[in-house]
């Protein structure tokens, strides 16, 4: 198994971060924070241009025909750009249209037609025929548009506006939009069963890789502080209590790439544990990120804890990733039920 990077995924890496640097840097996220959408149209649509949201689908099915540890390189750089949006439900959703047989839509959704998430609750039910029923909660969907909703056997794609009591409220990321709603027996427009395509397992391993680039990032911003701080004639970097914490920032960026690459590499060897290790990427690096992005704040001292610096931004949409799939105890009840964990 070859976990270095090939010419094309250097590419993948260099040509996503600079768009993204150009077009969402994080000033433009910050503008974004007060206004009703957190998608800057302009950006969303070049991202599109480029093949973003199709470049792991098969070409037989209008995609780029990359595969999952290609998107892996994609999904860091958005997660260290703190670009805001619904990349990865996006991405997922597509794949969900185009093996569902739903071509058209497929396209649509390629094309830019932005998909938001369902996070369910502890009583939400996605039925045998892809029905969802239960309370719920919506990231990032728009009310005339679309949401995604995934479980271990299956992930389908509902409308908006069949469901009930959708009501905005405020989330502890201020990049991403955050509703409450209802589903009563929900028929979806798009269905794909797990052995068809294992959305779920894709979406795992997409997060880890997200928070992969916010461990990153917050690494590199911790660094350059404290080399550039200087206190008493001496850089704050040379002081233990500073320099440890960032040398575990590096640990922990490299295990979460280490892993989140391993588990990408797995899925698209077609190896029979790899949704042990998407769901132990997402975990671990979910952990990770968490942690790293708390010691910044830390690091960063009495600038660290204000609204203004960046530091809290990384705190929030680490949380938020983190939630994704059913959270931490139901990702580690599933991981630890599987017979890979025996």
């Amino acid at each position: 198994m070859d976990l270095t990077t090939s010419p094309e995924q250097d590419e993948i890496i260099s040509s996503s971060a600079a768009f993204l640097r150009d077009r969402l840097p994080i000033t433009r996220i910050r503008a974004l924070f007060d206004e009703s959408s957190n998608v800057d149209d302009a950006a969303w649509s070049g991202a599109a241009e480029l093949g973003w949201f199709v470049l792991g689908l098969p070409e037989a099915n209008g995609g780029v025909g990359f595969g999952l540890a290609d998107e892996v390189h994609l999904f860091r750089e958005i997660g260290r750009g703190l670009a805001t949006g619904p990349f990865l439900s996006t991405v997922l959703a597509a794949r969900v249209a185009a093996f569902g047989g739903h071509a058209a839509l497929a396209e649509a959704i390629g094309g830019g037609q932005r998909v938001g998430i369902v996070i369910p609750g502890s009583s939400t039910l996605i039925g045998a025929d892809g029905s969802l029923t239960g309370p719920l909660q919506l990231l990032d969907c728009e009310a005339d548009g679309l949401a995604l909703a995934v479980s271990p056997e299956q992930a389908v794609l509902v409308r908006v506006s069949d469901l009930t009591g959708v009501t905005p409220v405020a989330c502890i990321d201020p990049g991403v939009r955050l509703c409450r709603a209802d589903a009563s027996g929900v028929a979806p427009i798009a269905r794909v069963t797990a052995d068809v395509d294992p959305v779920q397992r894709r979406g795992h391993v997409l997060a880890a890789a997200m928070l992969v680039g916010i461990n990153e990032a917050v690494r590199d911003l911790s660094a350059e502080h404290a080399k550039s701080r200087v206190q008493f004639d001496k850089p704050i970097g040379v002081n233990q209590a500073i320099k440890h914490p960032c040398a575990d920032m590096a640990v922990r960026a490299q295990l979460g790439y280490a892993q989140s690459i391993f588990a990408a590499v797995a899925n698209d060897e077609g190896r029979e544990d790899a949704d042990y290790h998407a769901i132990s990427a997402h975990l671990a690096a979910g952990e990770y990120a968490d942690l790293s992005a708390a010691a910044t704040v830390q690091i960063m001292g009495g600038m660290g804890f204000t609204f203004e610096h960046d530091a809290h931004l990384y705190c929030k949409r680490a949380f938020v990733l983190g939630q994704l799939f059913g959270g931490t105890s139901t990702q580690l009840g599933r991981l630890l039920d599987l017979p890979s964990a025996r």
